[in-house]
């Protein structure tokens, strides 16, 4: 029996024992084909690994941190990725593209449609779509754009919030379809990957940032 089953909504792969979808909420699950519940790596590879990000966490991280996960987000997965795809990554510099403008665009099409790729390419079934996935960061930066400059303060708020709502949306939509590729990757070899330095200062900090917005 597997240790995993994927969500009939949003294809999601959770634990056998999850009640709830982690990324939509949904009850309904599909036992995962044959293929997708063992590990395709060879017996010479590590035997842990620490991978899968819980959308759960990805939530409360993004909106903790006021939308800046997203640049360690950027940067972990990226790492992670090199060595799926064999080539040269340079996964700082790739998160810092999120701060520069319209480049970043192009940079996050990259990101989802290597992920996309990288599913499709295992069989895995995902909604994730490269396009659309630009298509909410071309939003998340007009809006972001727009809190800067507008006066008045609770229309700022308002736009800063959908600006993470934006973001997050990205981030667990890609991070679903990473999880299901990590999982025909590396099957019951698979454990969430722990929370590192970086990633409780960029939330700490956001908090500090969403303390100060609020005072």
């Amino acid at each position: 029996m597997s240790d995993y089953k994927q969500c009939s909504r949003c294809n999601e792969v959770v634990s056998a024992t999850s009640r709830f979808c982690l990324q939509c909420g949904h009850s309904t699950f599909s036992d995962l084909a044959p293929h997708l519940t063992e590990p395709t790596s060879n017996s010479n590879d590590q035997t842990e690994f620490f991978l899968r990000i819980e959308a759960s966490r990805l939530i409360i991280a993004s909106i903790l941190s006021g939308g800046l996960y997203i640049f360690y987000w950027l940067y972990i997965t990226w790492k992670q990725l090199a060595k799926e795809t064999n080539d040269q990554h340079f996964p700082v510099w790739h998160a810092l593209t999120w701060a520069v403008p319209f480049y970043q665009l192009a940079r996050l099409h990259r990101h989802a449609t290597v992920i996309q790729g990288l599913a499709t390419k295992a069989g895995v079934p995902t909604t994730l779509n490269a396009g659309t996935v630009v298509t909410l960061g071309f939003a998340s930066f007009g809006l972001g754009l727009a809190a800067l400059y507008t006066l008045q303060p609770f229309l700022s708020f308002v736009m800063s919030v959908m600006v993470i709502t934006l973001t997050t949306t990205i981030i667990v939509w890609n991070q679903g379809a990473l999880n299901a590729y990590w999982v025909t990757r590396h099957g019951k070899n698979l454990h969430a990957a722990p929370i590192e330095k970086a990633e409780g200062v960029i939330v700490v900090f956001g908090v500090l940032v969403w303390a100060s917005t609020l005072i």
